[in-house]
C-alpha cells in the first residue's frame, strides 16, 4: 500500500512540474546582416539542366540578384562560378538542377508563379 501511495506521488509530483510555467526563453541573438552570399559549396553534377535566374560579370550584383530571389521565395537559389561551369559570366544565379529540359522548364513556370520574369533554362557543364 505505501509502495502504491509513493508511486501515485511521484506521478502526481512530475505531472505538476511539468505543467507548472517555467522560465520565459531567453531572447537569442540577430545573425549579422548579410553581406555577400558564398559560392554553393554543395557538390554539383558534370552536366544537369538549370533555370538561370541571372548572369553578371559583377559578384555584387550577383549576390544581390541572389539576395532577391530569395526573397521572392526562391530557396533553392545559388550562385554558379564561371572557374567551375561554363557560364559565359563570372557568375550565375540559378535555381534547380534537373536531368531534362523539360522538368527545367517545369521549374521555370513555377518560379514565373513566384513574381520572377528574367529567367531561362540552361544546360549546364563542368569547365575543363
Amino acid at each position: 500500500m505505501a509502495a502504491v501511495a509513493a508511486l501515485l506521488g511521484l506521478v502526481a509530483g512530475a505531472i505538476l512540474g511539468l505543467s507548472s510555467p517555467g522560465a520565459a526563453p531567453q531572447a537569442q541573438a540577430s545573425a549579422p546582416p548579410e553581406t555577400t552570399v558564398a559560392p554553393t559549396t554543395r557538390t554539383l553534377p558534370d552536366e544537369f539542366q538549370t533555370v538561370i535566374l541571372g548572369s553578371f560579370n559583377d559578384r555584387l550584383r550577383a549576390d544581390a540578384r541572389l539576395r532577391l530571389v530569395r526573397e521572392q521565395g526562391v530557396k533553392d537559389a545559388r550562385l554558379l562560378d564561371q572557374a567551375q561551369y561554363q557560364l559565359g559570366t563570372r557568375w550565375a544565379v540559378y535555381s534547380g538542377l534537373f536531368q531534362t529540359e523539360e522538368e527545367a522548364e517545369a521549374h521555370a513556370q513555377q518560379l514565373e508563379q513566384l513574381g520572377i520574369r528574367e529567367l531561362y533554362v540552361k544546360p549546364v557543364k563542368r569547365a575543363d
